[in-house]
Formats: structure tokens, C-alpha cells, sequence
């Protein structure tokens, strides 16, 4: 039996799967990523946990066939380069992802953009099965996009799927990329802290913070979200409402355009938060849509944390069979 490993490069996190022949998981292994050294420390922090994913499964690293990598930003498929990951500390210029990762164990490795592998999981083995057309919307850090168009990934020249930086309001707020008014400006973990961490300076109370200290977490996670607004913080509320409403706006409109089966919203912050943001960006998107009945094909993915890690590993099993 052949494996392959799947790795999905959060900002936060690295969350590694071993995949069998038949795509069923044989381990998992989540590590953290390193926010100072750059992309050499994040590489080295990506070894370190596929070695400890080996260890757990009781495989030698001569059973891995190859390694997918699902990373975020812009991507250079063919090459397998990172071009930029501006939510990934210290990813601002090109890296060699493929190449680098290769020397180390000695086996193709493929490299997605993170929500296009994670996509390409949902349509095979989630909640798309038995879909042609899907839509990604995928709420971590950033906000990310992937697109299904009968059957197959849609990869445009390139940057295809990458709704996230579609402007939801014109002269809005600035977003990590440059520009103003993304849909990851509103939705994207990352500017959620933003925005409570300008307000809770200016006075406005929250627990917030507290509750990211008690966890040990030098930044607001996707669990820490989720207790203030079990907690009914009025800021968390506020803001994760604020974030309900991008996305169902940006999912009304891209259906309106692209009549998908479905949209799928995935990603830490949507999976931790479940059915209430589900609903919300639902009633978001239904006065958006032109038929207000297709609200109820904006689903939650089905793959939760697994998803990226398990696009990736499909992805390269694909490049793997092509050669």
C-alpha cells in the first residue's frame, strides 16, 4: 500500500493527514505554525510534523508515494511556488515550496492553494458529491475561494475561485491585500482581531482577550471567537454577525452569476461557529439572490478540519497518476 501525505499551511496552524489508496485516513498530526522566522522556520515546522504524523502511524517515511501541500495566497501551480501569502508571517516574496519540501524526503510534492485543494476534497468526498458545480467560501485567517465547474477544478490563468478579495463595499475597509472593501476585510480572522482589538482600545469592553489568555493563544482563535459568542461578548456578536453578512452577500452574488449546485462554506472560523453562522450568511444572501429559494444550497462542509489537509493529498495523488 502506497501513502500519501496531505498537508494544509494555515497561518496558524499545520494540519497533516497520511491518506491510504482508497482515501481514507490512516493518521492525522496538527502542528503549529512558527509567526517569526519566515519561511524557512514554517518549512522546518512542516517536517518536523509529517515526521511526528509517521511516528504516529508506525510508517517509514519510504511509505509516502508523495506529499500535497494546500498553502494560502497566490500560487504558482506548475512551479511549485508560493508567489506571496501576505497572512503567513514573513511569506511576502516568492518561495520554492515544492522543491524545498521534495529535498527533504525525497518524493513529489504537489502544491494547491488551500481552499482550491480543499474544494476538490468537498466535491469527492463531501458535502459535493453528486455535484457538478460548487463554490468555496472558506473563513479562516483570510478568506479564501475555490471553484468547481463541471466536475472539474476551474483554475482561471491562475487565480481563479479567489472571492475573498472581491469588493463587497466600494471605499471599504482596507484589507490585508491593499485594497479596500475584500470580503476578507469583514470576514477574515484576522481583520475580526483588528477591528476588536482597535475598539477594545478605545474603551469598548469585551472578553475577548481575556478568554485568548486563559487558552494560552497569542492570537484570537477560531475557538476563542466561538466561547465570547457563547458567552454573548456584545463585541464578538457584533463583529462574527458583520462577518455573517459579507459572506452571505458575496455568496448570493456569485451564485447569481455562476448558478452553482451549491456553495460551501468551510474554513476554521465557519467550522468552529456550525449551524448559527450557517443560518446567518444564509439570511444574508436571501434578499441578494434572484431565487431566494436556492439559500438552502449554502451548506457547511461536511470535512471540517480534515478538508485541506485531504484536498492535498488528492491533488497530488491526481499529479502523481499523470506523470
Amino acid at each position: 500500500m502506497s501513502l500519501r501525505v496531505g498537508v494544509d499551511l494555515g497561518a496558524t496552524k499545520i494540519q497533516t493527514l497520511l491518506v491510504a489508496d482508497d482515501d481514507s485516513i490512516v493518521a492525522r498530526k496538527r502542528g503549529t505554525t512558527p509567526v517569526t522566522g519566515g519561511p524557512s522556520a514554517v518549512l522546518a515546522a512542516v517536517k518536523e510534523t509529517i515526521e511526528h504524523l509517521l511516528v504516529r502511524a508506525d510508517q517509514p517515511a519510504s511509505a509516502v508515494a508523495t506529499i500535497g501541500i494546500g498553502a494560502p495566497g497566490q500560487i504558482d501551480v506548475a512551479a511549485g511556488i508560493v508567489l506571496q501569502a501576505v497572512n503567513v508571517a514573513g511569506w511576502d516574496q516568492p518561495v520554492p515550496v515544492s522543491e524545498i519540501v521534495g529535498d527533504m524526503f525525497g518524493v513529489p510534492v504537489a502544491l494547491a492553494n488551500d481552499v482550491q485543494a480543499s474544494i476538490v476534497a468537498e466535491h469527492r468526498l463531501g458535502v459535493g458529491r453528486g455535484r457538478a458545480n460548487l463554490l468555496g467560501i472558506f473563513c479562516g485567517t483570510g478568506v479564501g475561494g475555490g471553484l468547481i465547474l463541471n466536475n472539474d477544478l476551474w483554475l482561471g490563468t491562475g487565480a481563479a475561485g479567489e472571492i475573498g478579495h472581491t469588493v463587497i463595499v466600494q471605499d471599504g475597509h482596507r484589507c490585508g491585500c491593499g485594497r479596500n472593501g475584500c470580503l476578507e476585510a469583514y470576514a477574515g480572522r484576522g481583520a475580526l482581531e483588528q477591528a476588536a482589538r482597535q475598539q477594545h482600545q478605545a474603551g469598548r469592553p469585551t472578553m475577548l482577550f481575556e478568554l485568548m489568555e486563559q487558552q494560552g493563544r497569542s492570537r484570537l482563535t477560531s475557538r476563542v471567537w466561538l466561547d465570547a459568542c457563547l458567552q454573548r461578548d456584545e463585541l464578538a456578536l457584533e463583529l462574527i454577525a458583520q462577518a455573517a453578512r459579507a459572506v452571505g452577500t458575496a455568496a448570493g452574488s456569485a451564485t447569481n452569476l455562476l448558478d452553482v449546485d451549491c456553495v460551501v462554506i468551510g474554513g476554521g472560523l465557519a467550522t468552529r461557529l456550525g449551524d448559527r453562522f450557517l443560518n446567518d450568511v444564509r439570511a444574508a444572501a436571501q434578499p441578494v439572490l434572484l431565487r431566494s429559494d436556492v439559500a438552502s444550497q449554502i451548506v457547511l462542509s461536511e470535512l471540517g478540519d480534515d478538508c485541506g489537509a485531504l484536498g492535498a493529498a488528492l491533488v497530488a495523488g491526481d499529479r502523481l497518476s499523470q506523470r
